[in-house]
């Protein structure tokens, strides 16, 4: 589902359609006894949460327990690892997520069981160096890897298992990092263009919509879950590389700014469970969930709650249709070898 990128065409289909205000519920995922920082990646349907935080001595481990906090347990990868960080978890508690040690670029990636095995992904032999974050009911995970080109591949995983590289339906990328995968064959992430700009994109059975924040700062957007909803979390980076967080309906077009208003300067939105809840994270180095509720009864129980207004701003139907064959946008974006990041790997 490709269509023509016109020069006019890539502003027009930015212009708001329109903009609501409508207050949702932020609910602060209580810290890890013994941290200092944490990062909230993911949250099932039953409100078990994981992530990664810090502890005294800057170590990173990886953890997972009920959203109240009331019983946490560290997940430690082991071996030469230097640290753990769980990102995504399936129905039946199998974690996907990276370790970073010694001879890694970012780093080992694993599939922890539900009994707490690891298993390391491998490719002919070698395990896989990259981010796996994604993983369904069934399983699957998506994720990506530095292949023998030195180009970061899209991939798929089952159980554990390196399947075969993800094709994303543009040409010429030069990275494709799947980070999101449904129960159906819904996947988003975010991809480099040939020119070295940075999209995110959604792909259902082959049709792809290449994504833009619409905002004239925003530099690059990146994608991190989607649910069977259509439901698509994620982060645009401003100029000076501080991420903001949002949620994209793709059913009708509209980003949902997330933000608790806890004075941080920047904010990562990251899994996404069926009923519509997301985990962010913040420049503060907490961690919250957003309820797309205003009361607080109809959102799960943890720690401090915050209700905060949100700003909804929708965008015309087709506008993530817009690109060329190499998925490039009418968007002017900088070249993201050039650019600064803050925040947690996207």
């Amino acid at each position: 589902m490709r269509k023509s990128l016109l020069a006019s065409a890539g502003i027009a289909g930015l212009l708001f359609a329109g903009c609501a205000v409508q207050a949702a519920t932020y609910i602060q995922v209580p810290p890890v006894p013994g941290s200092i920082s944490m990062i909230t990646f993911d949250i099932t349907n039953n409100n078990t949460v994981i992530g990664s935080y810090h502890d005294s001595a800057g170590v990173e481990h990886g953890f997972i327990g009920p959203l109240d906090g009331s019983n946490y347990k560290t997940i430690d990868f082991g071996g030469n690892a230097i640290g753990t960080e769980p990102r995504g978890i399936g129905y039946d508690g199998a974690i996907v997520g990276f370790a970073p040690g010694s001879g890694f670029v970012l780093g080992e990636e694993f599939y922890r069981k539900p009994n707490g095995q690891f298993l390391t992904f491998k490719k002919h032999g070698a395990p896989l160096d990259g981010v796996v974050q994604g993983i369904n009911g069934f399983g699957t995970s998506v994720g990506d890897y530095y292949n023998s080109d030195g180009i970061r591949m899209g991939y798929f995983g089952v159980t554990g298992s390196y399947k075969r590289d993800f094709d994303l339906r543009v040409d010429g990328y030069l990275q494709n990092s799947p980070r999101g995968i449904d129960h159906d064959s819904g996947i988003d992430g975010y991809f480099i263009d040939a020119d070295g700009a940075e999209h995110g994109f959604v792909q259902n059975h082959g049709d792809v919509q290449v994504i833009d924040y619409p905002d004239n700062g925003a530099v690059l957007t990146v994608l991190e879950a989607i649910n069977k909803a259509g439901d698509a979390p994620g982060q645009w980076n401003d100029t000076a590389g501080s991420p903001h967080a949002f949620v994209l309906h793709t059913r009708n077009n509209t980003f949902t700014t997330l933000d608790p208003g806890d004075g941080s300067t920047f904010q990562q939105a990251w899994g996404e469970n069926a009923y519509g809840l997301v985990t962010l994270s913040t420049s503060t180095g907490a961690s919250y969930v957003y309820c797309p509720f205003n009361d607080a009864n109809k959102c799960p129980k943890g720690g401090a709650v915050k209700h905060v207004p949100d700003r909804n701003i929708h965008v015309a139907s087709g506008t993530f249709l817009h690109y060329d064959r190499q998925g490039r946008t009418g968007k002017h974006l900088p070249n993201v070898n050039k650019l600064s990041r803050k925040g947690a790997v996207q």
